[in-house]
């Protein structure tokens, strides 16, 4: 007579180990009270839900003095993306989120002692943990096919029956080692997947504690789940009990699509006689979509990808203050409280997360980023942008440090004053508030500069500008500069307000004027202070400028 070690044995011939000799391999860590993980799958970019995931994990286990790591959870090889690894590590760098452990170092090994940090490199570690569940009788080896699995599906739905594949709906549940044995010498059989032997009790409900959701009541999981697929790739459910035992985790922080999943993944962790680790569900990211709320789509949000605030050169350090006002309300009071400090400073709870959804709202976001732009140094912004110019936009990079001191007087207008218009959101808005000041870039923007009002004849405009250009003193105040240029434009006909304009028949008014001086300047009908873009540029470039005509 056959017996369970022994099917045990025939399916797993390469298991010399037990789960206990792996739990020696893997010691316990020492003084960390806090272990969290990232478990992203290279399947494409980096979502936002992934870094908002990773970095609620990092930022709780940071603030605790504890570890975080990341583990590839690559199991789905068919949907393997090759550079996507990179991509991952690459994005943690960019927002200074610093890994404990990981893999892919230099000379391509992992870093830490819990390695392979990449899942299908773990293929044997799966096949001990299952191997101890077949020898228990807690898994079956299982042929049903696809058809047969869908004949099943038909067949409950038709007779209004919970759906699953659990106690006498599948065939292989019940057979005997002797029966699993014939199959497996006689006719040189392999068993496509292993599942669990669950309870199928369809009623038995569980409590248990999410340290985000509270208490929850649920039923408890009725399914023969696969724990192991075709190609004898774990799941992720059995992955998930194996990995974070021997990595020895903590906190499992992950998205709520996984919540319904805690009652199996408690049933394995029972099943191994293993220490259940904290959980902690996150609610989903949604935004504003004609004013209902729907989850940040791949396909048609492109700030899902979070390369998406690289490229648009988001300050990358408040990404990560906004994302800290979505996981913790109480953030922007503290802020408002500490301007000064750091944000790693603020130490934020799991529990004050949201419960049901979190709104990434982009106003919100822009205003974030625009008051702390506003706040830092020219010097700091000047670096800041330069930085991701190099990256991005590399014409302009040369600009920036053709001329350095004339860049940051450019930047500096008003800056860090009562009349600051804050007009920098990120750091791209630079590039495109600045450009004009570049000589070179001036000629190719003034092909498309808006029109001059038919006004502005030739004859006209060649009188003004010399007898401005005679005069022009840009060291003077602001409030004699103005006056100065009130006693030339009443030459010309220009009226200070509407009320002049229509009573002493002037034939324009002075917003004529300083729109004309703006677009021959700046090429744009809308720029910041104009005295003050007029002493960046200097007298001789602004009478240049003045004087320039496209033929």
């Amino acid at each position: 007579m056959s017996t369970r070690k022994e099917v045990a044995n025939i399916m797993f011939p390469d298991v010399k180990e037990t789960i206990e000799d792996l739990l020696k391999k893997y010691p316990d860590r020492e003084l960390n009270p806090v272990v969290s993980r990232m478990g992203p799958s290279p399947t494409w970019f980096m979502h936002i839900g992934n870094f908002y995931q990773a970095f609620t994990s990092w930022k709780y286990s940071k603030q605790n003095n504890g570890v975080f790591f990341i583990r590839i959870e690559d199991t789905d090889q068919k949907r393997e993306v090759e550079w996507a690894i990179d991509v991952i590590l690459e994005v943690l760098k960019w927002f200074n989120i610093i890994l404990d452990e990981w893999p892919i170092g230099e000379n391509m090994q992992d870093v830490g002692k819990y390695w392979p940090y990449v899942q299908s490199k773990r293929k044997y570690i799966y096949n001990v943990f299952a191997k101890y569940l077949v020898e228990k009788w807690l898994a079956y080896p299982c042929r049903m096919t696809e058809e047969e699995l869908a004949v099943i599906r038909e067949n409950q739905t038709k007779a209004k029956l919970i759906p699953g594949i659990y106690w006498n709906y599948s065939v292989w549940r019940n057979k005997t080692p002797d029966e699993l044995m014939k199959k497996i010498q006689d006719e040189s059989w392999f068993f496509p997947v292993l599942r669990l032997r669950s309870h199928w009790d369809l009623h038995k409900k569980i409590n248990f504690d999410d340290i985000i959701k509270w208490k929850i009541n649920m039923a408890d999981n009725y399914n023969d789940v696969v724990l192991l697929k075709k190609d004898w790739l774990p799941t992720y459910h059995l992955a998930h009990v194996a990995d974070d035992t021997l990595m020895k985790t903590t906190h499992v922080i992950r998205w709520e699509e996984w919540l319904t999943s805690v009652p199996l993944h408690i049933q394995l962790f029972e099943a191994f006689g293993l220490r259940i680790p904290f959980y902690a569900h996150i609610a989903p990211l949604l935004k504003l979509d004609n004013w209902n709320k729907r989850k940040l789509s791949k396909r048609y949000d492109p700030e899902a990808n979070m390369k998406y605030f690289f490229e648009q050169w988001f300050p990358t350090k408040w990404l990560m203050e906004y994302l800290l006002t979505i996981m913790d309300s109480s953030f922007e009071n503290w802020r408002n409280e500490n301007i000064d400090k750091e944000l790693f400073e603020f130490k934020f709870t799991l529990e004050n997360m949201n419960h049901a959804w979190a709104l990434f709202d982009f106003i919100k976001l822009n205003s974030v980023c625009n008051n702390y732009i506003s706040r830092i140094s020219t010097d700091e912004l000047y670096e800041k942008t330069l930085e991701r110019a190099y990256k991005y936009s590399p014409d302009f990079a040369k600009l920036m440090i053709s001329d350095v001191d004339y860049t940051k007087a450019a930047i500096n207008i008003e800056r860090h004053t009562p009349k600051d218009p804050k007009r920098f959101t990120t750091f791209k808005d630079v590039e495109s508030q600045i450009i004009f000041f570049y000589d070179s870039e001036r000629e190719k923007l003034f092909v498309n500069k808006p029109d001059l009002p038919e006004i502005f004849n030739d004859d006209w405009i060649g009188k003004f500008i010399s007898e401005y250009a005679s005069v022009l003193d840009l060291d003077m105040s602001i409030e004699d500069w103005f006056v100065q240029l009130k006693q030339i434009w009443k030459k010309y006909w220009f009226a200070w307000n509407n009320a002049e304009f229509k009573e002493w028949w002037y034939i324009w008014k002075i917003w004529d004027l300083a729109m004309f001086l703006r677009i021959q300047l700046c090429c744009a009908s809308q720029t910041p202070d104009l005295f003050s873009v007029m002493r960046v540029m200097g007298k001789e470039r602004v009478i240049n400028r003045l004087k320039y005509k496209k033929n």
